[in-house]
């Protein structure tokens, strides 16, 4: 009897991720006027406990952000990781699912897959603003994995300046290598 309730229990407990509810956000954010600023509040909100970071979608003209988390998100909370950036939160409220309209951004096929076996940044610059160029002509992701002390020297010939937002994901790994992935629709 007590093997049996401790099984139940345990299954119980196992299965519990699977009765998470997923919550649509839409936030108004304001103070956003180029692609490297979309980036950040991207990476900001992707950041925070229980927002799927692959799902934050930002609209620059409009100032829209578009996310899914796991949790309840507070505006508080929100606000909290905009505090010294100077972008402001103007709104934040649950939104019905939106339709699918097409592949998701996980789903895109990959066109580009480079490896660069050095870490210096200045020499590969030309292939970052080409790479900039084309995700940000064309719905595209662009990942880039690479240790976490040149994601600023890696983002900037991507991002800065342009208009166009594009979802670069920026993952900071161990390794002696910078790898580049680009998919598009």
């Amino acid at each position: 009897m007590l093997r049996g309730l401790l099984i139940t229990l345990a299954m119980v407990v196992w299965s519990a991720n699977g009765w998470a509810k997923e919550i649509n956000y839409q936030a108004h954010v304001e103070g956003m006027v180029c692609a490297f600023c979309a980036y950040s509040v991207s990476k900001k909100i992707g950041s925070l406990p229980g927002v799927d970071a692959e799902s934050v979608d930002v609209d620059l003209k409009t100032g829209r952000v578009d996310f899914k988390a796991n949790r309840q998100v507070s505006q508080k909370s929100l606000e909290a990781v905009f505090t010294e950036s100077g972008f402001r939160l103007d709104k934040l409220s649950e939104v019905e699912a939106p339709s699918s309209n097409g592949q998701s951004p996980g789903k895109l096929p990959l066109m580009l897959d480079m490896k660069l076996s050095s870490l210096d940044t200045d020499r590969f610059e030309a292939v970052f603003e080409v790479l900039g160029n084309i995700a940000a002509g064309s719905p595209s992701r662009l990942v880039i994995e690479a240790p976490g002390s040149l994601e600023g020297s890696l983002l900037k010939p991507v991002l800065m300046g342009r208009k166009q937002v594009m979802k670069v994901r920026f993952r900071p790994v161990d390794a002696e290598s910078i790898h580049l992935k680009l998919y598009l629709r």
